[in-house]
């Protein structure tokens, strides 16, 4: 049984099977579920949490401790043979709870492999490292972690705490940030500041029906496109019209834009991180796999003289809430400037 494994692993697991005991109609539910990877945290790992804003949280409000533990709980039994044979996956968990995730068949778990060893990536970019051991039981198996995984954040405040702040200030000028907040099961390709300050003489006269229509084009609805889900091919934005995705030279392309940074989860889907503004009425720019930075995507743009555009609309961490389903349509069509001829 899972109380049985948690008692044979005391050493480690001890704490974890306390807070677990006092918590009588979770621990039900986990020791009935069947084809289940408990992820479980250390003693280590929770006593580094108790204390914490995050331990005040979970001992105040039940819904989000049941959401916690949901997250610590994959929905499948993965061993670490399987894991550690796979460079990098996303493996859904069972939250599935409207608050806190708005991912259709469960919110993920991307796990990371090298060299044997296997770390799991959560919210915020968040590690946590996996011991090499199968603790097997009749609903499943364990695997004890280093530390507590962390519930990805909504769109806004994930990309304010990685310092995206003048696309978070683009999503504010547009009138769109509670929209994609809301949506459900999206791809975000996100410019980093750099991408917006290379064509900082041309959005700060966009209208406001321009910017919205360059923002849709980041946006794909329907499909959360982890990284190893895309090679090539192309896939229809919000905005209608399609982006091209590339790999080459190992690096992975969206029309001309390189991705820096990729798989950072949030609580309705996925956040890939680019070099380059996309452009819906370019959208057969393409890169230069040699170069070390791509032109912009909009002719005739430069970089602002004032700044960084769009950052100063961003003075605060407001937090947005998830909704579960989608509360209105981002398409706002409109000729775009620095269109290519």
């Amino acid at each position: 049984t899972l109380e049985s494994v948690l008692i044979a692993q005391s050493a480690t697991l001890s704490t974890l099977n306390a807070w677990l005991q006092s918590q009588s109609l979770i621990f039900q539910i986990l020791s009935n579920a069947q084809g289940v990877t408990l992820l479980a945290p250390s003693n280590n790992a929770l006593n580094q949490m108790f204390g914490t804003s995050l331990s005040s949280e979970l001992a105040s409000d039940p819904n989000f401790l049941t959401a916690f533990l949901a997250y610590h709980a994959l929905d499948g039994v993965y061993l670490v043979s399987n894991l550690s044979n796979t460079k990098s996956t996303s493996i859904p968990t069972f939250l599935n709870v409207a608050a806190y995730s708005n991912v259709s068949g469960g919110q993920v778990v991307r796990t990371l492999s090298q060299n044997g060893s296997v770390t799991l990536v959560t919210g915020n970019n968040m590690q946590s490292n996996l011991q090499p051991y199968d603790y097997n039981y009749v609903g499943g198996t364990v695997h004890i972690i280093d530390s507590v995984l962390s519930i990805p954040g909504n769109l806004t405040n994930t990309l304010i705490a990685g310092g995206l702040t003048a696309a978070v200030g683009a999503l504010r000028r547009a009138g769109v940030e509670a929209s994609i907040n809301a949506a459900a099961d999206v791809t975000v390709f996100v410019p980093n500041n750099d991408a917006f300050n290379a064509i900082g003489s041309l959005v700060s006269s966009m209208t406001l029906e321009q910017l919205t229509t360059v923002l849709n084009y980041h946006v794909v609805q329907g499909k959360v496109l982890y990284s190893e889900l895309i090679s090539g091919g192309s896939e229809t934005t919000v905005e209608g019209a399609g982006v091209n995705f590339r790999v080459q030279n190992g690096a992975l392309f969206v029309n001309s834009a390189r991705v820096v940074a990729s798989d950072i989860l949030v609580a309705n889907g996925v956040v890939h991180i680019v070099d380059g503004v996309l452009n819906p009425a370019n959208t057969t720019a393409t890169p230069d796999p040699d170069a070390a930075t791509q032109p912009p995507a909009f002719n005739g743009a430069s970089s602002a003289t004032g700044g960084v555009p769009f950052t100063s609309a961003v003075a605060s961490t407001t937090t947005v809430s998830v909704s579960s389903t989608p509360t209105a349509s981002f398409r706002h069509p409109s000729p775009v400037q620095g269109a290519a001829p």
